[in-house]
């Protein structure tokens, strides 16, 4: 159902601009947007999944159609209320950075963290003007103590961030929280480009990983869209030990089972007479496979080279469906960089609506701490 619409009030020059956006309490009730989604979370499918999780403890969404008239641009810009403490991915960053729980009460998230890649409503500047105008407003009307923007672009940050400051937001930070890992594909060349490409250091032992996989027995099973609701029991409960050997709860059945529904789904499964050893929970959208949550069984005797072997046999499997770039996500950057894979920073846009100086510092102590243990491994990053 459609809520109330507001307005930009000024441009660049303090005139009126031609830039909306209404409400709706539901995906489903929202018009569609005018360009196919960049990536598998900005999809209609995956928000209206998200809306139905509950591993993210969500108390609230709702979800603003923003349109710039005279750039002729329409987005959907999706908001959920989440309590303090109720995002996996956002506490495995606290986790991650060794700091105390920053967010001092209810959070208002475009999108989610879970999904890596943000940046609904920041196609122009004027977009981003209703969407922080809005999300603003939104916060004050659920009582979230911050409006938080993730998975962002340079671009993307700036526009959100200016946004921001001419909205009012008591304090706006650009930060860089994360790091997405991408290599290129050679369709017509296959595992050839891929090994040519990866680093001469590590490129062997990884070749003889893959091959002791294979030999052992590994098998590939790509299990696409529903097909693979019956083994997401058996791949849930490898992902949430992985995660949790990492120190982090980030994982839920119901994400999977949710979000099986967006298009280009794909649980690339390795398994021995079968017994599934590990498995890959991607998206296969456009060109790119994006490979989103792991699962390995380090329990079985070939879970040590599971991994690696499921790391080279995606690259293989996307270049037979013709992708020509692949993501390997965040995290694990020891074994991404080892793999030849390319990092590339991610910032997340922060808009407190209210003077609240101590979760402003702790923000900017977090990116300082992701920012030292990425720069660890990539000491050239734009952090």
């Amino acid at each position: 159902m459609e809520r109330h619409i507001t307005h930009t009030p000024t441009d660049h020059d303090h005139e009126r601009t031609r830039a909306l956006g209404v409400w709706y309490d539901t995906i489903v009730d929202a018009p569609g947007d005018d360009h196919r989604a960049s990536h598998p979370s900005r999809t209609r499918q995956w928000t209206a999944a998200w809306e139905h999780v509950s591993t993210e403890q969500i108390d609230a969404h709702r979800h603003l159609h923003v349109t710039d008239l005279d750039a002729d641009v329409t987005e959907t810009v999706p908001y959920f209320l989440v309590g303090a403490d109720g995002c996996p991915y956002w506490n495995s960053q606290e986790v991650d950075a060794g700091v105390a729980p920053v967010w001092p009460g209810p959070v208002l998230y475009s999108g989610s963290p879970h999904g890596q890649y943000g940046g609904a409503g920041a196609a122009t500047d004027r977009t981003a003007a209703v969407a922080a105008l809005a999300g603003l407003g939104l916060a004050a009307e659920l009582g979230a103590r911050a409006v938080v923007y993730s998975g962002l672009d340079i671009g993307q940050a700036k526009r959100l961030a200016a946004a921001g400051r001419r909205q009012g937001a008591a304090h706006v930070l650009d930060l860089a929280t994360d790091v997405a890992h991408v290599r290129d594909l050679d369709p017509g060349a296959g595992l050839d480009h891929w090994w040519a490409n990866t680093p001469a250091g590590h490129r062997r032992d990884i070749r003889r990983q893959w091959r002791r996989g294979t030999e052992a027995g590994l098998a590939l099973h790509p299990l696409t869209g529903k097909r693979m609701l019956p083994h997401l029991e058996e791949f849930t409960r490898l992902a949430v030990g992985t995660a949790e050997r990492h120190g982090t709860a980030l994982y839920g059945r119901d994400m999977f089972e949710r979000l099986a529904e967006v298009p280009g789904a794909v649980l690339l499964a390795a398994r021995t007479d079968g017994h599934l050893v590990g498995g890959l929970y991607s998206w296969l959208h456009d060109d790119r496979l994006y490979l989103w949550a792991s699962g390995i069984d380090y329990q079985h005797p070939l879970g040590r080279l599971a991994y690696t072997w499921l790391m080279t046999e995606a690259p293989r499997w996307a270049t037979e469906q013709g992708a020509r770039h692949i993501d390997a996500g965040r995290a694990n950057y020891q074994a991404k960089q080892r793999l030849g894979y390319q990092p590339h920073v991610l910032r997340t846009v922060v808009h407190l609506p209210a003077h609240d100086p101590a979760t402003a510092k702790a923000l900017a102590a977090l990116s300082r701490s992701l920012g030292e243990q990425a720069l660890h491994h990539h000491p050239t990053l734009p952090w």
